[in-house]
């Protein structure tokens, strides 16, 4: 497929949308500093609460737009209060909502999230209308003329698992759009439940990108090049590996890569991963290698991670490249 390539100097951005992110979708409730949890009956203070937009497809979706992509979500929320404060600041934020369905009988999803001082979160989360979100609610009228279709949270989507799943990413590759995916940690599945769920899509991902903990309980393995080399001989065309602080590996027909991270102070690693997908998916729109894409991806990690909130910290294209020039030593 002849793939569109836009250049760092012009807007990103099509009459039609360069990019549709597909699943999870959630408002966040996030507690700070969440240091200690109460035994049952007992009370403890923490020093604020925050209502942030959540969910891994709809996280990226944000950051691809703040880049300034013309970006859709498809994906479904409840036709309740949250449901409302989720559509209306998608559309402030300047993505296409046109993909979101509205459930009478689902709940929006919601998570409520403990930021301890060290920045790294525990989360409470209740699936509601990501239960049900399946091929069905996919409207493909809005995927003709994307350059790209990104999957975001699966294991937390059961109604895109298996056959289902496949059955979404066929549809949306036969439109003409090439698709990159990610998982949610779900550490109720075995690994014969990762392998019902991703089995029959490997084929179909031009990008499959778990983090490090996602992709050890997938693969059985702990080594990030063996871990690519295990996602590749099943199909996958660019497999890659979110390691966190120590940044992202790659491996392509351009070989293997370790791509470090950006030395940042961390306040906030919530949504860091999905910060990841969209630096990535926006280098690949760029027409950059995966392994320099995934140095986007970094940089755009580095910004989300700075800040409370999945997608607070992050800036647009100009200020992500002129961070990564400032600090060109570590993966520009």
């Amino acid at each position: 497929m002849a793939v569109k390539k836009i250049t760092e100097n012009q807007k990103l951005g099509t009459t039609k949308l360069d990019i549709v992110c597909l699943g999870c979708t959630v408002v966040d409730s996030v507690g700070v500093y969440v240091d200690h949890i109460p035994d049952e009956g007992s009370l403890a203070l923490f020093d604020r609460v925050e209502l942030h937009l959540g969910g891994c497809a709809l996280n990226a979706a944000v950051g691809l737009a703040k880049l300034g992509l013309h970006v859709g979500l498809l994906a479904k929320v409840g036709a309740d209060g949250l449901g409302d404060f989720c559509a209306n600041t998608l559309a402030r934020q300047g993505v296409d909502i046109r993909g979101l369905k509205r459930s009478t009988s689902d709940s929006t999803s919601f998570s409520f999230i403990m930021v301890p001082k060290s920045g790294n979160r525990r989360i409470l989360h209740t699936l509601g209308a990501n239960a049900t979100f399946g091929p069905k609610d996919i409207d493909l009228s809005l995927v003709e003329g994307a350059q790209w279709a990104f999957f975001g949270g699966l294991a937390i989507t059961p109604s895109l698992e298996g056959r289902n799943l496949a059955s979404a990413v066929k549809a949306v590759k036969k439109i003409g759009a090439r698709v990159a995916a990610d998982t949610a940690v779900n550490n109720r599945f075995s690994h014969a439940d990762w392998e019902r769920m991703l089995a029959p899509a490997y084929k179909h991902f031009d990008i499959f990108f778990p983090s490090e903990e996602e992709a050890r309980l997938i693969t059985g393995e702990s080594d990030p090049e063996t871990i690519c080399a295990t996602f590749r001989k099943r199909g996958v065309k660019i497999a890659g590996v979110k390691l966190g602080d120590k940044g992202s590996a790659v491996m392509s027909e351009e070989g293997f890569f370790r791509v470090p991270a950006y030395q940042v102070k961390c306040v906030d690693t919530l949504g860091a991963g999905d910060a990841f997908m969209a630096g990535m998916l926006a280098g690949m729109l760029l027409d950059y290698t995966p392994s320099r894409a995934a140095r986007l991806g970094n940089a755009v990690a580095a910004h989300c991670v700075q800040a409370v909130g999945a997608t607070t910290g992050l800036k647009p294209l100009k200020e992500i490249l002129a961070f990564q020039k400032k600090h060109g030593g570590q993966g520009f």
